[in-house]
């Protein structure tokens, strides 16, 4: 048996896929890796980010990429290549805990990974509004930033209104715009470096780093840096050859976040001092990427620091939106969550689910404006770790059911560890608390959101029309069209 039979890799497009009245056959594995890498909004992570980062390992945070790149990320992202192939599903955490721990757990996992994605929608809303204020300081005020918001909110709403594929063609016009300065900056830091005196040796040392434990901080947020690559999953439903489709993009997500976060990390410090980077703090004014672009281009190209991370947060808002929509789309589908949500419009979107999404953005958009922004941070920490941790545990008992002893207790350690340190995450998000008097701590909204996702497990409904259906084995595909 090869490593590729025991991930499950679909190599053949031999498939079973679910009935569905999503768009189906209209991805191919270009689109699903742009929409997916959109949520990980490579540009606002970057300018937000990169200078928490060289502040907890100076030169070494290229190591802490790589760390977590290889464990845990690169570990979930194998266990997701064979639950994709065993249960081909857009709602992803909520199949896997349903068919292989529990139904009932299944319907809470589900419900936390969309409040996930639905948070994440006014997050980027509110970051993207006070970069449009920042281009446009006519446009100043809280009030306006609200507005500013609510308009990016419905306006893709529209976009997502009218399907798959227009949704991923805008992500993608966003996403190269934002790849092409992130990385772009980084190799002009690598190929005309500013800064002499740094030795590349120092990028990937431990001791750079201040020693295991700083690395371990690093590592930590590095997974941050890293995450979302899963919402590939969110439209394999959609996707012309399912499961080989899906199980590609997975691997191409996180390998490209790893690569363009990469280039910037090792490119930006011999462009701009570290200890210089490491002090800048991110509050609309594009923070290391445009103390970087400052050293590169001309004056008169500054507003493109500002700029990119506005298309950053606009394509993390569209696809969390449309992520959030499907899972609601295949939960209510299965009878977890009310009918409606399970409703397609004539471009075959779920048009319901897409529009509760987007009201429950609009709403978090006026009563957490940007100066509660811990209250997000916390919300998606605690929801990630909650569904990548269970994601892990699913594998762990796939494994034991479809192998033998050994092979499933060889299988199972690096996912067993991979979970250890996830949970730490969240350990660790618990310990951050948000301003004195205010219950942003990430435990008291994990607890929150499990309690509300008990409550809906506890009224089991009848499965709306979409799998009325039975589940359909297709054959051999020809090829995933590129």
């Amino acid at each position: 048996m090869s490593f590729f039979d025991l991930i499950g890799y679909d190599r053949h497009g031999a498939v079973t896929e679910v009935a569905t009245t999503l768009n189906k056959g209209r991805l191919n594995t270009y689109g699903v890796t742009l929409a997916a890498l959109g949520f990980n909004a490579p540009a606002w992570v970057a300018a937000s980010s990169m200078s928490v980062l060289y502040s907890m390992v100076g030169h070494a945070a290229p190591l802490s990429l790589v760390v977590a790149y290889f464990f845990p990320m690169l570990i979930l992202a194998f266990c997701l290549v064979r639950l994709v192939r065993e249960a081909p599903s857009a709602a992803g955490v909520f199949t896997y805990v349903e068919r292989f721990l529990h139904p009932g757990m299944g319907t809470v996992l589900g419900w936390t990974y969309t409040v996930m994605a639905a948070t994440v929608a006014p997050m980027t809303a509110v970051i993207g509004a006070e970069y449009v204020q920042a281009l446009f300081p006519s446009l100043a005020g809280d009030t306006q930033a609200r507005i500013i918001g609510t308009v990016m909110m419905l306006t893709f709403f529209a976009v997502s209104f009218r399907g798959i594929e227009l949704t991923a063609r805008v992500a993608g016009i966003f996403l190269v715009f934002e790849i092409l300065v992130v990385s772009g900056l980084g190799l002009c830091g690598i190929l005309d470096p500013q800064v002499h005196n740094l030795s590349f040796t120092d990028l990937y040392s431990v001791k750079a780093a201040g020693g295991w434990g700083s690395l371990g901080a690093g590592l930590l947020f590095g997974l941050w840096m890293l995450a979302n690559f899963d919402s590939a999953i969110n439209y394999i439903e959609e996707a012309k050859v399912p499961v080989r489709t899906v199980q590609r993009s997975l691997l191409l997500v996180l390998s490209l976040a790893f690569v363009i976060y990469s280039l910037a990390a090792i490119g930006w410090q011999y462009a701009v001092p570290v200890d210089k980077l490491s002090k800048i703090v991110e509050d609309g004014n594009g923070g290391p990427i445009a103390a970087v672009a400052n050293v590169y281009l001309p004056h008169s190209l500054a507003w493109i620091a500002l700029f990119v991370v506005i298309t950053s947060c606009c394509a993390g808002m569209q696809i969390s939106i449309n992520s959030g929509a499907r899972t609601m789309y295949r939960m209510s589908a299965e009878g977890h969550l009310p009918g409606i949500f399970g409703k397609t419009n004539q471009y075959k979107a779920p048009f319901i689910s897409v529009a509760s999404v987007v009201a429950f953005g609009i709403i978090l958009v006026w009563l957490k404006p940007l100066a509660k922004i811990i209250f997000y941070y916390d919300t998606v920490t605690i929801t990630l770790v909650l569904s990548y941790a269970a994601m892990l545990a699913a594998a762990i008992r796939l494994f034991w059911m479809k192998h033998s002893a050994g092979v499933a207790a060889m299988l199972t350690i690096l996912p067993a560890f991979s979970i250890l340190v996830i949970l730490y995450v969240g350990y660790s998000a618990g310990m951050s608390p948000g301003d004195p008097g205010d219950l942003y701590d990430a435990w008291y909204i994990g607890v929150a959101v499990v309690a509300i996702g008990t409550m809906l497990a506890f009224m089991k409904r009848k499965p709306s029309a979409a799998v009325d259906q039975p589940v359909i084995p297709t054959a051999t595909a020809p090829g995933d069209a590129r």
